[in-house]
């Protein structure tokens, strides 16, 4: 049965009944988070009629979807029939900075700053804007403007501390992660923020402290695992580093990071031979990652290398 018949059964309804009834089950559908349904009936009501408003909605459809480019010609219609709806301009800056169009979403932020110079929401996507385009200054401008009118507004700190830790200025990083870990403690990223921060400063016990806490609500979390290894191989603690990484791999086979810094951890150690199982395994699982290994294991690749030459009468 199509979507007409299952919505209306045998009858003829009139083409606005059709157009009503559609618009509002997406509206309801959306609302219920049934986003394919909500898609489904907007797209028959826009085809019925065109409407701003059904516009509109089908275009935060697919930005929920995380559909970004289906989204922005949606908007740029909608926008052309409501230029100075703030709502409609926000989620424009939003699609074109998931697009990576910054200077899109430079442009928008323009109109939206002739609007309301002082939204937080607008400030935070010059900001983004900014980064985007190269201009970090800018951007820690626009960012620190936003969060001094609105201090909790976790996107806008944690961005700004991306763009700082960037810049290598970790002393100002480490006071964004710490508000962030403050307003929500169990968030992994904020966390992980912390413990990269206070590594960079030295701050080692605090950063293992942080790693442990992330891997403990997470046994899976693999940024921690590798900041953790590092730290223990940093301390010379190899054989800490190597029952971790034995742990992490345990839990996640096809983790091929941990393979990595595992055989670097055994190259350490003299275990030449499950170093270069390691490198194997990790260039198994991650063949475009090859081109990173270099230091430790490019020593430990050309030993296989010339092994298999030793053995092989042509050389190759």
């Amino acid at each position: 049965m199509g979507l007409f018949s299952s919505l209306f059964g045998s009858g003829q309804p009139s083409d606005e009944c059709k157009f009503e009834t559609l618009r509002d089950d997406g509206v309801r559908a959306m609302q219920m988070g049934e986003l394919p349904y909500a898609e489904k009936c907007l797209v028959a009501a826009r085809a019925l009629r065109s409407d701003s408003r059904v516009t509109a909605l089908l275009a935060e459809v697919y930005l929920r979807q995380r559909r970004f480019e289906a989204a922005l010609p949606l908007l740029e219609a909608y926008l052309r029939d409501e230029p100075d709806n703030l709502h409609a301009l926000l989620l424009m800056a939003q699609a074109q900075g998931e697009t990576g169009d910054y200077a899109g979403e430079q442009q928008t932020c323009e109109r939206m700053k002739a609007l309301q110079p002082d939204e937080p929401a607008v400030l935070y996507c010059c900001g983004e804007a900014e980064h985007g385009l190269g201009n970090d200054l800018a951007a820690i401008a626009c960012l620190t403007q936003c969060l001094a009118l609105k201090e909790d507004f976790a996107q806008a700190r944690l961005l700004r501390a991306r763009v700082l830790q960037n810049m290598g200025q970790h002393a100002e990083v480490l006071a964004d992660a710490e508000e962030l870990v403050a307003l929500e403690p169990e968030e992994e990223t904020y966390r992980m923020l912390h413990a990269q921060t206070c590594a960079a400063l030295g701050r080692t016990d605090e950063a293992v402290a942080d790693c442990e806490a992330v891997r403990a609500q997470n046994p899976f979390a693999q940024e921690a695992v590798l900041l953790l290894g590092a730290l223990y191989e940093q301390a010379t603690q190899w054989d800490k580093a190597l029952a971790l990484y034995d742990e992490a791999i345990d839990l996640q086979p096809g983790f091929a990071a941990a393979y990595k810094a595992r055989g670097g951890v055994k190259h350490h150690l003299k275990d030449e031979a499950g170093a270069a199982e390691d490198l194997k395994q990790a260039l198994t699982l991650a063949p475009e990652k090859a081109a990173e290994i270099d230091g430790s294991y490019t020593n430990v690749e050309n030993e296989m290398n010339a092994r298999y030459r030793q053995m092989n009468p042509y050389g190759f």
